[in-house]
């Protein structure tokens, strides 16, 4: 899993950045926010972990310009502070979870797995969906063919 960190205090990047690459993550870090907004205006990830609270364009601000540069984006917010109004926008908006510190590394760890799992569960169901596609794209043609040939034969 491709997973871009980003949050305003190094510590707490080289952290998150442990524990995911402990969990087999391929990690891109970042300390300021108008650079990880660039990246993601470039390169793919499948989910961002951002603090709320970052000068420059602070971690809403991020998470919905992220969204719109790569929509269905998989984000967890890890955070110390914030408002009720900020947590509910984002997770109505598709945030994946929140964390808050202080946090213990089993939580972290867990959050991880329960994501990883949902991108897995929604990458299994659009492969459906697109060969549920297919196979009803091939039946409509077959459907016309039938149809056509029965109308020269009439």
């Amino acid at each position: 899993m491709r997973t871009l960190i980003l949050d305003d205090e190094e510590p707490t990047v080289h952290l998150l950045s442990v524990v995911c690459r402990g969990e087999g993550h391929v990690v891109v870090p970042f300390t300021q926010s108008a650079k990880a907004l660039v990246y993601l205006a470039h390169e793919r990830v499948d989910l961002l972990i951002t603090d709320l609270h970052m000068p420059g364009p602070d971690g809403v601000a991020v998470v919905l310009e992220a969204r719109r540069l790569q929509p269905g984006l998989f984000t967890l917010i890890v955070t110390g502070h914030t408002s009720r109004y900020a947590v509910e926008g984002l997770l109505a908006d598709g945030t994946a979870d929140i964390i808050f510190k202080p946090f213990r590394m089993s939580e972290l760890r867990a959050r991880l797995k329960l994501t990883e799992r949902r991108l897995r569960l929604i990458e299994r169901l659009h492969g459906q969906t697109q060969a549920l596609h297919t196979v009803s794209n091939e039946r409509i043609r077959d459907l016309q063919k039938e149809l056509e040939e029965r109308h020269k034969s009439t």
